[in-house]
């Protein structure tokens, strides 16, 4: 069977959910072209996220797609970048003539997949079953208000009417609300883990050495893309508050790539801070490991995300190693981390707040520990569970009975609830 995996990006969950996708794809003797960018084949994130499999995928590289000025990172929203998406998929389309095609970051092309236009038309026509990945969206999350209601009904409709097989998406209210639009999403739409590795054997002092930081201390510890709407200010200004309140070796580690945004700020309002080694700043692209090591050498995962409604791998991550985690107290985080006893949340835009539970939850992670219920909610995100939920139709169609199987979302509810219902 020949499959098209489309994905042009290269940052955040991207090449990690193609690198999963494709060995399972392969596993199952599928001819496997991946189209991405020409930008992603440059980027470091594609060695080091597809290096084992580069010889096995037959790529397609385009330039074809929108970018952004100087810094050709791809441009996945309005007019030019939803064009630039098009164009190359259609290409892709006709030059590889897939029997079955994944979109595994899909919310741009999804967002208009469903207005008539000949690509989908041509993916209906000729047979291809579409899977796509959803990862947000006006659906995602409760809509208050006449307005946001009306966009999240326009959102579902547009989604009922696309070109899709199948659609995965990785947060249950999402999932919920998809199932009760419509009878065709509701067959269709399915909860999808957000896989996460097993970590390697490391302790917390061997995380500090490879990380290279003090190996004395408590560590708050924010890691991956370092941007605005990640929280970073509003995580140091609480730090900065709370500082009469901690202990004099207590630090917070900032690890991961910075914008220029963040940049500036630490190199201004932080730089005593710095200076004293009181915050970390490590500003570079992490490795798997030294990503996994920021969240082994912590003692707190701080997720304060002003704006985040969605899933967040990280808060995954730290309750794989047993980490606790302090997030902003809204959508999926507070949700998941209050049901499954992952750690606290709190109104990380409020200073005071902030500042009083970073003591609170930094004084309280050396009891913490991960009960049954995290336990189930962690068997469910794996990349095993991930693959093989996204790849079941393949494996139907290939004749594939020997399939691995599969931890379903109801056997991680071991009761009903009211917030996260079975998906």
């Amino acid at each position: 069977m020949r499959v098209l995996v489309f994905e042009p990006q290269y940052a955040g969950h991207n090449l990690a959910y193609v690198h999963h996708l494709a060995e399972r794809l392969l596993a199952l003797d599928c001819e496997v072209h991946l189209v991405t960018s020409s930008q992603a084949i440059d980027a470091e994130e594609f060695a080091s996220h597809l290096g084992d499999l580069i010889d096995s995928l037959q790529i397609t590289a385009l330039d074809t797609f929108s970018t952004r000025g100087s810094t050709r990172s791809i441009r996945v929203n309005g007019p030019s970048g939803l064009f630039g998406l098009w164009r190359s998929l259609d290409l892709g389309l006709r030059s590889i003539e897939p029997d079955h095609l994944f979109v595994p970051f899909g919310n741009p092309i999804a967002s208009c997949a469903g207005i008539p236009n000949p690509i989908s038309s041509r993916l209906k026509r000729k047979g291809v079953e579409s899977e796509i990945v959803l990862l947000s969206g006006k659906y995602a999350h409760p809509q208050t208000g006449r307005i946001a209601k009306m966009r999240e009904q326009i959102a579902l409709m547009i989604l009922d009417r696309g070109p899709w097989s199948r659609i995965h998406h990785i947060v249950p209210h999402a999932v919920r609300a998809m199932k009760n639009f419509s009878s065709h999403l509701d067959c269709i739409a399915t909860l999808l883990p957000d896989p996460v590795d097993k970590p390697p054997e490391m302790t917390k002092e061997q995380a500090r050495v490879l990380l290279g930081i003090p190996a004395a201390g408590r560590l708050i510890s924010l890691a991956g893309l370092l941007e605005r709407r990640k929280g970073v200010a509003e995580l140091l200004g609480a730090f900065e508050q709370a500082l009469p309140k901690l202990r004099q070796d207590d630090r917070v580690l900032l690890a991961g790539k910075a914008t220029p945004e963040i940049r500036e700020l630490l190199a201004t309002r932080y730089s005593d801070q710095i200076a004293e080694g009181r915050i970390q700043f490590l500003n570079r692209h992490l490795s798997n490991e030294e990503l996994w090591g920021a969240c082994i050498a912590a003692d707190l995962v701080c997720t304060p995300y002003p704006h985040q409604l969605f899933s967040a791998s990280i808060v995954i991550r730290a309750a794989r190693v047993g980490v606790p985690v302090l997030a902003n107290a809204i959508g999926w985080m507070q949700q998941t981390i209050s049901l499954f006893g992952l750690g606290t949340t709190c109104d990380t835009l409020n200073p005071e707040v902030f500042s009083n539970n970073l003591v609170t939850s930094l004084d309280a992670s050396g009891s913490f520990n991960i009960g049954p219920a995290g336990q189930r909610f962690l068997a469910f995100h794996t990349p095993e569970n991930f693959a093989s939920r996204l790849t079941r139709r393949v494996a139907e169609r290939v004749g594939r009975r020997d399939y691995a199987p599969e931890i379903s979302w109801e056997e991680v509810l071991s009761t009903p609830c009211q917030i996260l219902q079975s998906a």
